[in-house]
This record gives C-alpha cells, structure tokens and sequence, in this order.
C-alpha cells in the first residue's frame, strides 16, 4: 500500500510525470488544482523512451535505497536492539509497553539521557510511521470513491473525500482503543493477514495493466514478470492458507 502511495507523493510533489496530474488541496486552501486520474501516456519515439528508462532507472534506485537498504538496515539495528535489551526475558511485554521496556532497560545502562532520548525518538518513529500509513490510505480511498461512483462524486472534491478518510481512520482508532482493546499485536496480525489479500490482487492487476496496456517497449522483461507471477502465487497461497486455517 505504502508502493501505491508512493506515487501520490511524486503527484503531489509534481515530479516527472506526475506533474500533469494535480495534486490534493487543504480544504482551507481558496486556490483548488485540477486533479486527474486517468493518468497521462505519451508518444511512443526514440526520445521519450530514453527518457523513460532513465526515469525508470532513477525509480529503482530509490526503491532500492528507501523500501530496501533503509528498511533492511532499519529493522536489523530494531531486532539486534531488542536481543540486547529483553531477549531472554519471559514476561516481556507486547504492544507499546515493549518499546518501554526496552527505553527503561536502556536506561538502567547507559542512563537517563539515552533511555529518554530512545523512547523520543521510537515516538517519532510510531507516529511517522502512522501518519504516513493513514495519509496514503485515504488517498487511497478517496480516489476509488471517485473512480467507482461514477461520477456521483466529483474528483474536484477529492481534497474534501482525502480529509474525510483521514478523519474518519482516525477516529476508528480513538474508538478501538477507548472500548479497552489494548493488544495491537492482534490488529498488527490482522493488519498483515488483510495486506496479503490486498498484495495478491495488487500485483495480479500490475502485471496484468503492464502487460496489456504498455506498448512493448514499456513493459517489465521476463525476470521480472517471473517475480511478479511468484508474488502473485506466494500472497495467493498465504491468503488462501490463512483463511483455511481460521475456517477451521
């Protein structure tokens, strides 16, 4: 989902492409763009392909650098940092009270001012992380209302929709947690179980938009087809064996 959302961004920051598409306004903002979301092609020549592929070697360097290297050395320095802090321990906590563990142990350490320091900067981390996950969903959401209402709702609201989302998740939050629900390692569950759903479609239709829309020149060489169809099989099999398992 954050893969998908990553294009609203390059949108709305009006790079490459993504400058012909108009970007979501603040519903306080008088000044309204005129958002598209069909999306824009262009003409197939011996120029624009050159371009192309360089925009298309620049993107894969960036996922490479931010979804991968920064996400792989990211969680390596998270779990080595838990094995030096609680691993070992059978009555460490699960949720938020993990990470406050892990702050009071680092604490006890090394001192009050890294204790402190870790718990600010894991807070920054969580609402980072949250923020940008409630942001791209309602994006999400905003433009599938759009697109399947068939015009019932106009795409020059989509600011308007955008904030509803966003507010309505947050208050679906405040909701789940004021009821007493206080495990979120079984929502994180449901959370994964519901994105490998969502990645098996996702990448069945990619691969399939690729392959039938793109002119040939465009679309994804066979090693990554490969991988696409693995994908596509491997979140298929995950859902369909966690389904079975719960029906049960």
């Amino acid at each position: 989902n954050l893969n998908l959302g990553q294009s609203h961004y390059i949108k709305e920051k009006g790079y490459g492409m993504g400058i012909y598409a108009g970007r979501i306004t603040s519903v306080l903002a008088k000044k309204r763009e005129k958002v598209t979301l069909e999306g824009t092609t262009f003409e197939i020549n011996e120029e624009n392909v050159r371009k192309f592929n360089d925009w298309w070697k620049r993107i894969n360097l960036e996922h490479l650098l931010v979804f991968w290297a920064t996400g792989a050395i990211t969680m390596i320095f998270l779990s080595l940092l838990a094995f030096s802090t609680v691993f070992g321990n059978p009555n460490v906590s699960t949720g938020i009270n993990f990470v406050i563990e892990e702050g009071l142990i680092i604490k006890e350490q090394a001192g009050a001012v890294l204790g402190t320091l870790f718990l600010l900067v894991a807070a920054i981390m969580l609402f980072g992380t949250q923020f940008s996950v409630i942001g791209t969903t309602s994006r999400i959401m905003s433009e599938n209302l759009i697109i399947s209402s068939k015009n019932k709702f106009p795409v020059k609201n989509s600011s308007k929709y955008f904030y509803f989302f966003l507010w309505l998740q947050i208050a679906a939050g405040i909701f789940i947690f004021s009821i007493g629900f206080q495990e979120p390692l079984q929502l994180v569950i449901i959370g994964a179980v519901l994105n490998a759903i969502t990645m098996f479609f996702y990448t069945g239709m990619v691969l399939w938009l690729n392959k039938t829309v793109l002119a040939k020149v465009l679309q994804p060489n066979f090693i990554r087809s490969a991988m696409m169809i693995i994908a596509f099989l491997f979140y298929g099999g995950f859902s369909l064996f966690t389904l079975i398992q719960h029906l049960k």
